[in-house]
């Protein structure tokens, strides 16, 4: 929240996470010669009107604030909760880059190694032609029938401002049914997941309404063909923005007016982060058939400026 006073103008403006909220109004200022309050108003000879509730980055100018500046004062700093590579997995565990949660690898769920350089195909015909890694030296690989990896518990709050990014590449050219790459369960359903759905031929990120079974969704999607196990993927980022209300599916860096849509309030999750499955009535389905690299995961929405830095072994610069 911002308040803003422009002597030039003499009109006092409100902002409310970087947006401005009402009609400006006039105002006169008057001199101040007490001190400076945070948490209450002075009223007759004393105080009222205490705040209850927590406080902080509080910050005084003496000039006017330009907008630029007012977007970036509201700006919440995104947070990193997990990175995890994929590069290689112990005993059925690929580790975060950073030591925090690991995911575990269930049935069907592998890591491939791309060529370590010990020997070239091109010049050594006993040499074996190993595909290459979709990031760097390792990516997993699922089966679409039982392949999935989860953490233990939620990674992300769901209720709040969250970013998700992750590398995917489809095995078949005509799957036989909708495919998810990411979910985060609540009690009953999935807060969010995203999958490939070969019938509309598009990439769709569903968010339910309700944490309930059958609840009404709201779906925002882009088209994109499947890969059919060649190339190097495509790079899908969620990014929901609480401060703005709205959702949004980036594919290879960008959104669109269809990739995005209004939510007025996140779900709460109280699930793991699945990679490669989603919650279907009672049990798991809609199994990926594919690889899968760089899963990466944010407390905070990052900008349309930080979404290419996604999916590229590194985590992008937050300045």
């Amino acid at each position: 929240m911002l308040g803003l006073y422009d002597a030039e103008t003499g009109q006092a403006h409100l902002y409310v996470n970087g947006h401005a909220v009402g009609e400006p109004v006039r105002a006169t200022a008057t001199e101040s010669a007490g001190a400076f309050q945070i948490g209450r108003i002075r009223h007759g000879g004393g105080y009222r009107q205490h705040w209850q509730g927590a406080l902080g980055d509080v910050r005084v100018h003496d000039r006017v604030v330009v907008p630029g500046e007012v977007t970036e004062l509201a700006r919440r700093k995104p947070a990193l909760l997990g990175h995890w590579s994929l590069e290689d997995a112990s005993d059925g565990v690929s580790p975060e880059q950073k030591g925090g949660t690991p995911l575990r690898l269930g049935t069907g769920a592998s890591i491939h190694r791309g060529p370590d350089g010990s020997c070239l195909p091109d010049l050594d015909p006993d040499c074996p032609d190993v595909p290459y890694a979709l990031v760097d030296d390792g990516h997993l690989h699922l089966d679409g029938k039982s392949g999935h990896a989860a953490t233990e518990g939620p990674v992300l709050d769901t209720s709040d401002s969250f970013t998700v990014g992750v590398v995917v590449r489809l095995a078949d050219r005509k799957p036989s049914g909708p495919m998810t790459v990411l979910s985060q369960a609540g009690e009953h359903t999935d807060t969010f997941k995203v999958r490939y759905d070969p019938s509309k031929y598009a990439w769709q990120l569903i968010v339910p309404h309700e944490d309930a079974v059958g609840a009404k969704e709201t779906v925002v999607s882009q088209i994109v063909m499947a890969n059919g196990g060649r190339g190097v993927g495509h790079r899908l980022a969620v990014v929901y923005d609480d401060a703005i209300d709205r959702i949004m599916l980036y594919v290879d860096g960008y959104t669109n007016s269809d990739a995005t849509a209004e939510l007025a309030a996140g779900l709460p999750s109280s699930g793991p982060l699945q990679i490669g499955r989603a919650t279907t009535g009672d049990g798991w389905g809609e199994y990926l058939h594919g690889d899968v690299d760089e899963v990466q995961a944010y407390q905070g929405a990052l900008r349309d400026k930080d979404i290419p830095g996604l999916g590229h072994g590194t985590d992008p610069c937050l300045c």
